[in-house]
């Protein structure tokens, strides 16, 4: 497969099946792997008056259909553990065990993602969360103190969004921020929000997407945050001095 590569700011875009990219990178060279992939649930949502049921049809009419979402192919876990020492995957709360079984590495933690509104039918409840599943051969050690739950909104379904799955920058940031200061890659870039949040953050990242139009959206979108101040610059002044109430009267 030929390959088109983009390199922006920190950050490496490469447009390419992450199954055949994945093994061409240097060994050592990331530090984890952050991706929202394929949930094995199919993308389109219920359609029914009640709103139960099977998942028919689709609301969503800003972006084209796609079955993107029908299913996980197993070589992909096993490849992003050979990627990297750390695989932080999203997924659909019923896939655990399918996603746990195909990985080299052993679950470490469960991260629950609690949304700000219900995002789903009630079937027989409607969801408010999602997971975030980690694995490690040797365990993870966070950059500072997190929790297992993370209340964050998601865009509101009025929000113009670039991908019909778009994750929130805010809980992309926290993800690669409390992960790793290394170099991240998403096997499953989309529409590019977790090298924007690198970008962003002055972390090190590396992108792979298979679809050509939302290769160009990441790329644009990687572009307009690399034009940004960074959400953290190194102080080079040296830590801020603690003042008291009293020095200030």
């Amino acid at each position: 497969m030929t390959y088109r590569e983009e390199c922006i700011g920190g950050q490496r875009l490469i447009l390419g099946d992450c199954l055949e990219v994945l093994p061409t990178l240097e060994a050592g060279s990331v530090d984890a792997v952050v991706t929202d992939p394929p949930y094995g649930i199919g993308d389109a949502p219920c359609n029914t008056p009640n709103r139960r049921g099977k998942r028919i049809g689709s609301v969503n009419d800003w972006h084209p259909p796609s079955d993107w979402d029908k299913f996980i192919n197993p070589m992909w876990c096993s490849t992003c553990c050979e990627a990297a020492p750390v695989v932080a995957w999203f997924g659909h709360w019923s896939k655990r065990p399918e996603v746990e079984a195909a990985m080299s590495y052993p679950i470490r933690a469960e991260i629950v993602w609690a949304k700000n509104c219900h995002t789903g039918a009630p079937c027989p409840l409607a969801m408010r969360d999602e997971r975030i599943w980690l694995f490690s051969a040797c365990g993870i050690i966070g950059t500072r103190f997190e929790t297992s739950v993370w209340d964050e909104p998601i865009i509101p379904t009025w929000a113009h969004r670039e991908h019909r799955n778009e994750k929130p920058l805010r809980l992309m940031s926290r993800l690669v921020s409390w992960l790793t200061a290394g170099t991240i890659i998403d096997p499953f870039l989309g529409s590019g929000t977790t090298l924007v949040a690198a970008e962003l953050l002055g972390r090190r990242g590396i992108g792979i997407e298979i679809d050509p139009g939302y290769f160009d959206i990441a790329c644009r979108r990687v572009e307009q945050a690399a034009a940004q101040p960074r959400l953290f610059q190194p102080d080079a002044q040296g830590a801020p001095e603690q003042y008291t109430l009293e020095a200030h009267q």
